[in-house]
């Protein structure tokens, strides 16, 4: 009896000790909040984008720089991918400017929330244009240089926690969005920003060569190579671009005579193209399949719209071919009359 009265209180101290562990386990230590006093060496995000622009050159659509200056950008999250159509990417803007940071994971929403302040450390990163976008991300491989990437996604959790850092949510405020009413007020110094363009006026039609709307399909084949058929909007019917002929599987893109800002049938995701005219200046919204409002209506040629979005700059490989295109977040960023909300 009496080894047994030794031990039952041990047993208690025992399981105590082990409850203790499985509460620690199940609460863990709050994530720490950045502020800047955790850094010496915070600097706008032009000033970062100036190290490119001083190499490369100001104009310049292709061409990457290695960071190797001590440099931390602050900037606020402006994007989210919580609808699918903002993939594997954040945009941070300040009152100087925005970049892309390439992080390279889905569901960045869920950490990294629009209106919070985001720390990055970017020496060892590197400034990279793609058709004239720049962005900070990973030195690029050989075959992302093939690919004609200059640089190439932060995606491995241990460099992601070396470079950024969380900072407070703050919110989005209407003093984050720039409100353009004018082509006339538009520059390339809005590049990557917010932007609430208003006024817009969709447009069916032909534009420098193209036709809107417009889907574009990408098939892979049995090699790693893609093929590609544009189709456009005409008389109440999609039309390949390439030979004229109309679109053949019977579940054609879009709704019966509804073009939709892309297209997803389950199987099949295509990136749409949608155009907009600002007085006579074109801006085309491009969206991609993955979106969840990819099926949805898009306003009828004429029709009076707002959109918010992040303002891009495309080309061809060959830096022709310029266009501008407005990055939208989520559905709800656009109005127009007759718009439906689910």
């Amino acid at each position: 009896m009496k080894a047994n009265k030794i031990l039952f209180p041990a047993l208690i101290l025992l399981a105590c000790t082990f409850t203790g562990c499985y509460e620690k386990f199940d609460s863990p230590a709050p994530q720490k909040t950045y502020t800047d006093a955790d850094f010496s060496n915070i600097v706008p995000i032009n000033t970062v984008k100036q190290i490119f622009y001083d190499a490369v050159g100001a104009d310049a659509y292709t061409g990457r720089v290695e960071i190797e200056d001590d440099y931390v950008i602050k900037g606020k999250v402006i994007s989210s991918d919580a609808q699918g159509n903002v993939y594997r990417t954040l945009y941070l803007q300040d009152e100087t400017g925005a970049i892309e940071v390439k992080v390279g994971k889905t569901g960045l929403y869920n950490e990294y929330k629009p209106g919070q302040i985001v720390y990055v450390k970017t020496q060892g990163l590197c400034l990279g244009a793609y058709r004239f976008m720049l962005s900070l991300g990973l030195p690029p491989s050989e075959e992302d240089i093939a690919d004609g990437y200059n640089n190439t996604n932060i995606d491995l959790d241990i460099l992601i926690k070396q470079h950024l850092f969380k900072g407070e949510i703050q919110g989005l405020t209407a003093a984050d969005t720039t409100v353009v009413t004018s082509a006339s007020t538009l520059s390339d110094a809005l590049l990557g920003r917010l932007v609430r363009f208003k006024g817009l006026a969709s447009y069916w039609g032909e534009d420098n060569g193209n036709q809107y709307p417009s889907f574009l399909e990408q098939l892979r084949g049995n090699t790693e190579s893609y093929t590609y058929t544009s189709y456009s909007y005409k008389n109440g019917q999609w039309i390949s671009d390439e030979n004229g002929s109309a679109y053949a599987n019977s579940a054609r893109p879009g709704y019966p005579g509804v073009p939709t800002w892309a297209y997803n049938d389950g199987t099949n995701r295509y990136y749409g193209s949608v155009l907009f005219k600002l007085g006579g200046s074109p801006l085309v919204v491009r969206s991609s399949g993955y979106a969840k409002f990819a099926n949805k209506a898009i306003p009828t040629s004429g029709t009076a719209t707002d959109i918010t979005a992040i303002y891009t700059k495309y080309c061809s490989k060959s830096g022709r071919y310029i266009t501008y295109q407005l990055l939208v977040n989520r559905y709800e960023d656009i109005s127009f009359q007759g718009k439906q909300e689910d």
